[in-house]
């Protein structure tokens, strides 16, 4: 078996990532890359076991520890919501993943603009309805936990509406869809957090008079 040419991995991830980032995965090729590389399709075939697989390569360990914050959230935030305890400024978690983007501009450049026809391209979607699972596994314990519970979103709430149901799952997609357009637009990060800052206090209003 021939070895491996020590730094070519680094090149490949480096020059594919020029690459995404100016023509998107879609519209990137391998044998592109590879020639842009000064190597052969082979060597990242040999690497990575195709096109997608080098973008993870790339975008990770930024996604993954990016989900794991966001799902351990969650957790937290379901867990003392059923001890009848929920946070002041909720936009705070929003803050602090808009936070996470900027300081890992690349590889949210590449999950936000550049993944259209990877695994990657329904990030926000996947963001809104693991938000939708951890809502209909914990809800119906905390209303049977809280039977005083004066939060209006959980007392307004009921799962058998289904117009009830349907509008907070447009909602919470389009919460998630709107959420990192200051990254994506490269504002300022102060400016950033004042947008976050408004649109969770926009959404929170208007679910609150459901």
């Amino acid at each position: 078996m021939p070895q491996r040419i020590i730094g070519v991995t680094k090149k490949l991830i480096e020059t594919a990532s020029r690459e995404f980032l100016k023509n998107g995965f879609e519209n990137s090729s391998v044998r592109t890359i590879a020639q842009k590389a000064q190597t052969s399709p082979r060597a990242i075939y040999t690497r990575f076991e195709n096109k997608e697989a080098l973008f993870e390569a790339i975008i990770n360990p930024a996604y993954s520890d990016f989900m794991e914050l966001f799902k351990n959230d969650k957790i937290i935030y379901w867990e003392n919501a059923e001890k009848g305890s929920l946070p002041e400024k909720p936009e705070d978690y929003y803050i602090k993943y808009l936070d996470f983007a900027y300081k890992h501009k690349k590889q949210f450049q590449l999950l936000l603009t550049c993944a259209k026809g990877s695994r990657f391209e329904s990030f926000t979607e996947k963001l809104a309805q693991l938000d939708l699972d951890f809502l209909q596994t914990y809800l119906p314990r905390v209303l049977s936990n809280q039977k005083d519970f004066s939060t209006d979103l959980l007392k307004n709430w009921c799962i058998s509406d289904s117009s009830r149901k349907l509008f907070f799952e447009s909602i919470t997609y389009s919460f998630y869809q709107n959420l990192f357009i200051p990254f994506i637009k490269e504002m300022t990060f102060e400016d950033a957090k004042d947008y976050i800052i408004k649109l969770t206090q926009f959404y929170s209003a208007g679910i609150s008079k459901m």
